[in-house]
C-alpha cells in the first residue's frame, strides 16, 4: 500500500458521517450539465478523486450514470455501503497508474484533489461536447505543491473552451479555491 493511499484510508476510516456538502463549483454552474433528463441515464459522469462522493451523489440525482474513482479503499467501501447510493461504479483507483480513458465520460467532477500530471488525460477523457467541473485549493494549505498558482487552471486546461473561471480572494480563514467550468470542443 502506498503512502499517498494509507494516508487517505487513514482520513476515511471512519464512514458513517454526513456527506460533505457539494462542490460550490457544481451547484453555481448546474446550468451547464448537459443532456436533458431523459438523455442523462446514458450519459457518464466521472468524480475523479470522489473521496465519499458526495459530488457524484449529486450528479447521480440528477440522472447521470456515475462513476466514483478514489484512491482510498475506505472512502469507496463507503460509498459501496452506503444504503441510498445512487453511484453506479465505486472503484479504487490510483489516477496516475490508471489515468482515464479518452473520450469516456460525458462530465468530470474534480473538487480539491491537484495532480497537474493528469491534467491532459483528464482533457482526453471527456467525450466530444463533455465538461470539466473543477474547484480546488489556491489558497489555505501548508503545502505549496497542492495550491494553484494565479490562473493555473485556466492554463493546465487551455485545450478546453472555458464557460466559467473564478478566482476569489481569501476568506477570513486564509482559504480560497478557484472554480472552473470548461467543455471538450472536439
Amino acid at each position: 500500500m502506498s503512502e499517498i493511499s494509507s494516508k487517505w484510508n487513514e482520513r476515511y476510516a471512519n464512514s458513517g458521517h454526513p456527506l460533505p456538502a457539494v462542490a460550490d463549483v457544481l451547484l453555481k454552474g448546474e446550468h451547464w450539465l448537459p443532456g436533458t433528463a431523459s438523455e442523462r441515464p446514458s450519459m457518464a459522469a466521472l468524480d475523479l478523486a470522489c473521496g465519499r462522493a458526495a459530488n457524484g451523489e449529486w450528479l447521480a440525482q440528477r440522472g447521470f450514470h456515475v462513476s466514483a474513482w478514489d484512491i482510498s479503499k475506505n472512502a469507496i467501501a463507503d460509498i459501496q455501503q452506503r444504503p441510498a447510493s445512487r453511484v453506479a461504479v465505486a472503484q479504487v483507483r490510483d489516477l496516475e497508474k490508471q489515468p482515464p480513458l479518452p473520450h469516456s465520460f460525458d462530465v468530470i467532477i474534480v473538487c480539491r484533489f491537484l495532480d497537474r500530471t493528469l491534467c491532459q488525460a483528464i482533457c482526453e477523457a471527456l467525450k466530444p461536447g463533455g465538461i470539466l467541473f473543477y474547484q480546488t485549493f489556491t489558497h489555505g494549505l501548508s503545502n505549496p505543491d497542492f495550491l494553484l498558482r494565479s490562473n493555473e487552471l485556466l492554463s493546465l486546461f487551455a485545450s478546453l473552451s472555458i464557460l466559467e473561471y473564478h478566482e476569489p480572494e481569501p476568506d477570513e480563514s486564509g482559504k480560497a479555491e478557484a472554480r472552473l467550468i470548461a467543455r471538450r470542443q472536439d
